[in-house]
Parts: structure tokens; C-alpha cells; sequence
């Protein structure tokens, strides 16, 4: 009998660890605080009308693509504070009587271990 208990108490312990290990990998891979410099007031207006999203990382951030140069593109994160929900590959248009800014700076490392800075940015009421 007391082989028993100690081997249920092992896979309850293995349990517990498992679900507290992943609720600490959760909270630190989600969360964008901490890797984001936030600007005071709304910076400088970013004049694209379209961006591509290519990894949502939050309910309300995702890193974009938008078309800056000829034949390059630029990675920026895009927050949305309206509720609204991005998923991969979405074309996000700005609309009519907005604008997009720059309200911050948000760094992240690469797949490939490089560091990366990008400006984070918002569309907001012009």
C-alpha cells in the first residue's frame, strides 16, 4: 500500500510542476511588457496603407510587413486597441480618415538568435 502512495504522489507532484512550468513559459512568451519602450505621446506618421501580418503575438499585437522600399519590406508591430483580433497572412488596411503611428519601440530575438528593434506602431484617428 505504501509503494502505491508514494507513486501517486510522484505523478500528482509530476503533474503539478508540468502545469506550473508551462503557466511560467506561458506568461513569459505572451506578455509584451518588458521588451517594449513606450513612447509618451504618438511619434511620427508612417505613410503605408497596407500591412501583411506574419506572427500574431498577442489578442491585440501582431509583427506586419509593410511596403517601404522598392523590393524591401519592414517589420513592425501593430497594436490595436479596438478589440479587434489579427491572424496570419491578414492584409490590414488603413482606413479613410486615419493614420498610422509610431508609439513605441518593441525588441525581440529572431528563430535565428539575432536581436531584432522595431518601431511599434498604431492606426489611429488623424
Amino acid at each position: 500500500m505504501k509503494k502505491w502512495l508514494i507513486f501517486i504522489g510522484g505523478v500528482v507532484t509530476g503533474m503539478v510542476l508540468t502545469f506550473v512550468f508551462a503557466l511560467i513559459f506561458y506568461l513569459s512568451h505572451s506578455d509584451l511588457s518588458g521588451r517594449t519602450t513606450w513612447f509618451e505621446k504618438p511619434g511620427d506618421v508612417i505613410d503605408i496603407e497596407t500591412f501583411e501580418v506574419f506572427q500574431v503575438l498577442s489578442e491585440d499585437a501582431a509583427l506586419v510587413y509593410g511596403e517601404s522600399y522598392e523590393y524591401s519590406r519592414t517589420i513592425y508591430l501593430l497594436t490595436n486597441d479596438e478589440g479587434k483580433y489579427y491572424y496570419d497572412d491578414e492584409v490590414v488596411k488603413v482606413p479613410d480618415g486615419k493614420v498610422v503611428r509610431q508609439i513605441g519601440l518593441y525588441q525581440y530575438q529572431t528563430k535565428s538568435e539575432f536581436n531584432k528593434t522595431v518601431p511599434i506602431i498604431q492606426i489611429m484617428n488623424k
